[in-house]
């Protein structure tokens, strides 16, 4: 009779053990999933942030960068809009759903004061389809006049042959192509190559 109890408390503690694994594990997966896609949310932020800081850089002083992004999405760059828009698919989001919403900068006007505005607006968009979020960032370049001499500039995105291009890879190539003038308008060229 002693054995057979021995017997019978292992197997309630084996089936305890089971019913508290299974029911935690889909739990910790759930944990673990929202964790890794906070990561990815902070790393495209962060990225944006690089890739923006490295255009204005390339754009003053030349020469030429690699960067990519290790979060798995499309990357479009659309010369005739002078953006480039990353999305991808999470379980989380730090971005309210709805239109666009400015990250960096409140001013969203087409012309920025030189000096005090940024040349660059980079943007969030979120929106739920079923289980995920649909989740958009956006770097738009727009022109800044200076006040002083009503002069104009601005960095113009391109690509090979001027026509949006999209990637998967999360690879971009950054190079300065050049700088010209006409009349009151000056305008940097950013060769974007994905």
């Amino acid at each position: 009779m002693k054995g057979q109890q021995q017997v019978v408390s292992v197997i309630i503690i084996i089936g305890l053990i089971i019913g508290a694994t299974a029911t935690v594990l889909p739990w910790a997966n759930t944990m673990i999933q929202k964790r890794k896609d906070m990561k990815s949310l902070d790393d495209v932020y962060y990225f944006f942030q690089n890739m923006d800081e490295t255009i204005r850089t390339i754009a003053k002083n030349g020469g030429e960068e690699s960067l990519s992004l290790e979060v798995p999405g499309t990357l479009t760059v659309s010369p005739d809009d002078n953006t480039i828009v990353f999305n991808f698919e999470s379980k989380v989001s730090n971005i309210a759903e709805g239109d666009w919403i400015p990250l960096n900068t409140p001013n969203l006007n087409e012309t920025g004061t030189l000096g005090l505005d940024t040349p660059s607006v980079i943007f969030g968009k979120a929106e739920q389809d079923g289980n995920t979020i649909k989740i958009w960032y956006k770097l738009w370049y727009r022109q800044l006049k200076d006040p002083s001499t009503n002069n104009l500039y601005k960095i113009s995105l391109k690509t090979t042959d001027e026509t949006v291009k999209t990637t998967n890879t999360g690879f971009m190539r950054i190079q300065r192509l050049g700088t010209t003038t006409s009349q009151d308008l000056t305008i940097t060229e950013i060769n974007i190559i994905i």
